[in-house]
């Protein structure tokens, strides 16, 4: 911490706060231009005040000095621009996550050699106490270059967006189905407007700035207080998706554009429909009214314009040109001219007045969604899915500027009545602000001119290679994150690279379907691998460097020789696309990553499909190996990574904090760490053997790749933008002796293998060592807990579990295991205050009780801890009737049959005539040797539900036992025609049915004998 940073810490609260508020205006009204400036350059200062009051207020303090008298020299005016702009393009993170605040600086500013800049990083840097990703070269855009601040808060694309007629605020539109207004000036939130049903397509201000219209994919329109932020009015009528909406220069009028091919024409005071427009003959896109209100001109995917009437509602002109749909229209503020924008990637100016074509704007390489015209009819600004917007002299036609910045389609843009800045909407869910006079266009070279899909690192660490949707790959000096080479070849998107053990050669795949292997010294192409009839998404070289492994869209894995460029292998099993491969640090087995939402282990020797994994619903982006070859990491499209033992192919651990699909994970050499990158545009690292994100960063894009170092601290990972980032891990400590046989990961999760097994001597020997290495981690002291009270040794668990007392915090699970373990040690008020310590944690929170009771019953089928979890439940909701079927089933269980009767019957007061708690109370009945109440029971059953197959499944059971055999097989078969396959599984196997397993008729309801309904 600098040292105005230690001595604020020193003040009382009171004094700090006002200091901070207030000191920097002192300053300036007392003309100290020096301590204005030396706070403001102050790292102590920008964290503190940042802390207390938010980054929109420490904005403002670098403005204080340009409405007053105070002369500031060019090197200090300078200085403080270049703070304040790296923290205003930083707003919209620092917002969220304000311990992105060194991140930032470091990603933004790192590139001046200005001694104060220099030094504040400095400070910055030693201000960490938690480990952290360092830039170790800007990685994010500068001060002057790209927007000025970026807008978020929609969760969806967001599709447009209009600036109110004094500039001090917009309005933008969005896929969420929401609406948001937004202080121009601050980029702060000031509403959200909510009520229609589907996404919002379009937003118009009205001249006097009181009144909205949105346009909606639900088919109507609506009118919006902009002050209350309330809905005044549903204009209906359309009878598709509405698409644009224009007001009136007057206010009086609206007209929409819409997919049923018309325009209407409303009346804004009484929302009476005036007029239907007809005359295209595809959906109209966008419509425009020009400033004197009296024609409107409409842009259709019919490819042309119109020009209409207002007045009258009759079509006056067609215009005709562009090559396909034409997404967009703006008329000139003098009404003379339009620009319309088309999804033939070109922009055309047109006469109004003779409806003559005048000039063709071309640049974009993608369609163009919108334009917008400046108040001044100097410039013109398009929006498009090449992710560019671009400035334009609308008078010569000239491309002006390029501003990049957006990592996906630019949807819409409006300019501020100013003319000096530009909002522009994107489906990244976001908005920029534009300064329209300085362009912000970017100029530092990044790298790839499209997204970087793969990154890999060479053995000596020394260079990294990048592979590309740009087709080509790029050769790094990691050292200075100097460019070295550029490796062109393939004919599509390369998706994957991989380098050889030796560091001599290189394959890649592409969308191309190939593979190709290069020198990396010459950076000449020496083989292309064919085999594939999909793209190739990845490629793995075995330790030895002699084959490799490719994936591919085809759902297949090939293993190919190195040398020859020979195809070996081709692996089969995967249903799906296959997204990644990685190979065993030891060569003999392979995992492959796909989108039927499996894993799958592989023999590299021969070809042999060993395990499935299965992960996650939503496909399987990665995997990764870790060294001792014990566990893999799997990355999902879910937002989560999952940790599994390759060994028995049991899930160990799911990884949570991403916000979005995860599309690559790497782990790092030592197999301490690993690092994930994912499409909420982070980076996260996390310990793997607390399974805790310990460092994060957050870029301006969505990170695709990312790859450890042979020295387990520098990181390259690579985003869509095209830009490849160096970082280094910093003050991750000592997390224990080398990889081997002393890494507490592989001791940890060794542990945890022994103890699912049953063997807990075995596992306990293993987590006391792993507590000896790594102290710090809770989970550690709770799984030895948990296996001292499997050994019945309470007392000792409890010592285990105290151990980690002054770590614990607010883990709840850590203060209910401590509390049952305490219970079993006969320390019932010991074990009370623990629980009630973890249930203040959250007091209203019954849900985590609930989730964390029903893995102990059904999963982990730990009856007792079941019951004690359930009880802290109902102490917070007692009048949830499952919690106490729950209850019943596990006191059922634990062999407590008489208690589950009262437990079941308390349920049933809540939710009478309950099948299921009565299914569950029949069946504690019978274990009670209460048959006749149990068959009672079943009965009333099934009087509620005839169809409760499982009630007819315990009948059958009972039938069977009493050998009652006519009545056992009735009931078993209904069971059967109503759930087939579960019941036929059952019978196969309950022990209940022995008696009458040598039946005929018993053997044919196994098979195919029965008429399934």
């Amino acid at each position: 911490m600098s040292d105005l940073g230690v001595w604020l810490a020193q003040q009382c609260q009171e004094d700090r706060d006002l200091l901070l508020k207030y000191q920097p205006k002192r300053f300036v009204k007392r003309g100290k231009v020096d301590r204005y400036c030396a706070w403001l350059m102050d790292f102590g200062f920008i964290e503190a005040k940042l802390e207390l009051l938010g980054v929109q207020a420490l904005i403002e303090d670098y403005d204080l000095t340009r409405n007053s008298d105070v002369l500031l020299s060019e090197e200090q005016s300078q200085t403080l621009r270049l703070i304040q702009r790296a923290i205003r393009k930083s707003a919209h993170v620092l917002d969220q996550d304000k311990t992105q605040l060194v991140e930032h600086l470091w990603g933004r500013l790192l590139d001046f050699e200005v001694p104060q800049i220099q030094g504040m990083l400095v400070k910055a840097k030693q201000s960490k106490d938690r480990p952290w990703l360092q830039p170790l070269k800007t990685n994010l855009e500068r001060p002057g270059e790209g927007a000025l601040r970026t807008l978020v808060g929609h969760s969806d694309s967001v599709k447009a967006v209009a600036i109110a007629p004094d500039g001090k605020t917009a309005i933008s539109a969005s896929f969420d189905r929401t609406l948001k207004i937004w202080d121009t000036e601050t980029g702060r939130e000031l509403k959200t407007l909510t009520g229609s049903s589907l996404g919002v397509s379009a937003v118009a201000i009205a001249p006097d700035g009181k009144t909205a219209i949105s346009a909606s994919f639900d088919r109507t329109l609506k009118i919006w207080d902009t002050e209350t932020g309330c809905q005044l009015k549903t204009l209906t009528g359309h009878s598709s998706s509405v698409n644009s909406v224009a007001i009136a220069p007057d206010g009086l009028t609206a007209i929409s554009a819409s997919w049923d091919q018309t325009l209407k024409m409303w009346d804004t005071e009484t929302d009476r429909e005036l007029n239907t427009l007809t005359g295209h003959m595809g959906e109209v896109l966008a419509v425009a009214i020009a400033p004197d209100g009296k024609t409107a001109i409409s842009a259709s995917f019919d490819r042309t314009l119109k020009i209409w009437d207002t007045e009258t509602g009759r079509e006056l002109k067609t215009l005709t040109g562009h090559s396909s749909s034409v997404n967009s229209v703006a008329i000139a503020p003098d009404g003379k001219t339009a620009i319309s924008a088309s999804f033939d990637r070109t922009l055309k100016i047109w006469d109004t007045e003779t409806g003559r074509e005048l000039k063709t704007l071309t640049g974009h390489s993608d369609s163009v969604n919108s334009v917008a015209i400046a108040p001044d009819g100097k410039t013109a600004i398009s929006a498009s899915d090449d992710n560019t917007l671009k400035i334009w002299d609308t008078e010569t036609g000239r491309e002006l500027k390029t501003l990049t910045g957006h990592s996906d389609s630019v949807t819409a843009v409006a300019i501020a009545p100013d003319g000096k800045t530009a909002i522009s909407a994107s489906d990244d869910n976001t908005l920029k602000i534009w300064d329209t006079e300085t362009g912000g266009e970017l100029k530092t070279l990044i790298g790839h001119s499209d997204s970087v899909t793969a990154v890999a690192i060479a053995p000596d660490g020394k260079t990294a290679i990048s592979a590309s949707d740009d087709n080509t790959l790029k050769i790094w000096d990691t050292e200075t994150g100097g460019e070295l080479k550029t490796l062109i070849g393939h004919s599509d998107s390369v998706t994957a690279v991989a380098i050889a053990p030796d560091g001599k050669t290189t394959i890649s795949a592409s969308n191309d379907k190939t593979l190709k292997i290069w020198d990396t010294e010459t950076g000449r192409e020496l083989k292309t691998l064919t085999g594939h009839s999909g793209e190739v998404f990845a490629v793995a070289i075995a330790p030895d460097g002699k084959t490799a492994i490719s994936a591919s869209e085809d759902s297949t894995l090939k293993i190919w020789d190195t040398e020859t460029g020979r195809e070996l292998k081709t692996l089969t099993g995967q249903s799906n696309w296959v997204f990644a491969v990685a190979i065993a640090p030891d060569g003999t087995t392979a995992i492959s990553a796909s989108d039927d939402d499996t894993l799958k282990i592989w023999d590299t020797e021969t070809g042999r499909e060993l395990k499935t994994l299965t992960a996650c619903s939503l496909g399987v982006s990665a995997v990764a190996i870790a060294p001792d070859c014990k566990t893999a990491i799997s990355a999902s499209w879910g937002n989560t990574l999952k940790i599994w033992d390759t060994e028995t192919g049991s899930q160990l651990r799911t990884l949570t904090g991403h916000s979005s699909g995860v599309n690559a994970v790497a782990i790092a050499p030592d197999g301490k760490t690993a690092i994930s990158a994912s499409w909420d545009k982070t980076l996260k690292v996390w310990d793997l053997l607390t399974g805790k994100e310990v460092a994060s960063f957050s870029g301006e894009d969505k990170f695709y790749c990312c790859a450890f170092a042979p020295d387990g601290v520098t990181v390259v990972a690579g985003d869509s933008s095209g830009r490849v980032h160096f970082l280094r891990l910093e003050g991750m400590g000592d997390l224990g002796d080398a990889a081997g046989l002393n890494n507490p990961v592989s001791l940890f999760y060794s542990g945890l293998a022994l103890a699912k097994q049953g063997q807990y001597e075995a596992a306990l020997a293993k987590l006391t060592e792993v507590a000896g290495i790594r102290p710090d981690a809770l989970i550690v002291w709770l799984e030895q807990g948990k296996v001292l009270y499997e050994l019945e040794r309470y007392a000792e668990a409890v010592a285990s579990l105290d151990q980690a007392k002054e770590i614990a915090g607010k883990d709840r699970d850590f203060w209910f295991c401590r509390g049952f373990a305490l219970s079993k040690s006969d320390s019932q008020e010991a074990a009370r205050e623990s629980w009630d310590f973890a249930i203040n944690i959250q007091p209203t929170d019954c849900d985590f009780w609930s989730k964390k009771a029903k893995t102990l019953l059904w999963d982990l089928e730990r009856y007792e801890q079941t019951i004690c979890c359930l009880d802290l439940a109902i102490n917070i909701e007692p009048n949830q009737a499952y919690l106490w079927d729950w209850r019943g089933i596990a006191l059922r269980r634990f062999g407590r049959a008489e208690e589950a009767i009262s437990s079941y019957d308390r349920a049933l007061e809540l939710q009478p005539d309950d099948a299921g708690i009565l299914d569950n109370r029949a069946y504690a009945l019978l274990t009670l040797g209460r048959h006749d109440e149990a068959m009672a029971n079943w009965d009333k059953v099934l009087e509620i539900d005839p169809n409760y197959a499982n009630a007819y499944a315990n009948k059958a059971c009972y039938f069977a036992l009493q050998n009652q055999i006519e009545l056992a097989l009735e009931n078993l078969q209904r069971a059967i025609e109503l759930e087939p396959e579960r019941y036929r599984e059952l019978a196969k196997t309950d022990t209940d049915f022995d008696g009458i397993r040598g039946d005929v008729r018993f053997q044919e309801l196994l098979g195919n004998g029965v008429t399934e309904n």
